[in-house]
């Protein structure tokens, strides 16, 4: 069985963009996230058991932001993968289409 695989540059470039919005949107959520749980007046009180309870909730918090923040990295350069593939396919169609009129590509007409 064969398949034929048809890519649009403008459409994957234009997921690149979508998925790249939707990092910025994370890290933005992240940022919001670490401020309000590590920032004054935290929610687990100045008691004993508070005390007791920060100490492991800010161990855990660490190793979550970190990895959180390790999905946006990925997120943003799988975005820019995108953009560089729908280059990429840009240039083979008009290589291809060159090569069938049988021009050099290279060559300005």
């Amino acid at each position: 069985m064969s398949v034929r695989l048809s890519l649009d540059p403008a459409n994957v470039s234009a997921a690149g963009s979508a998925l790249a919005g939707v990092a910025q949107r994370m890290a933005d959520d992240i940022a919001v996230l670490e401020s309000t749980v590590t920032g004054a007046g935290n929610p687990w009180g100045d008691d004993d058991s508070g005390s007791a309870f920060a100490l492991a909730y800010q161990a855990v918090l660490g190793h979550a932001l970190q990895a959180l923040g390790s999905h946006v990295q990925q997120m943003g350069e799988a975005a820019l993968d995108l953009h560089l593939q729908a280059r990429a396919i840009a240039s083979a169609d008009l290589a291809g289409a060159a090569d069938l009129a049988g021009a050099d590509p290279r060559r300005p007409s």
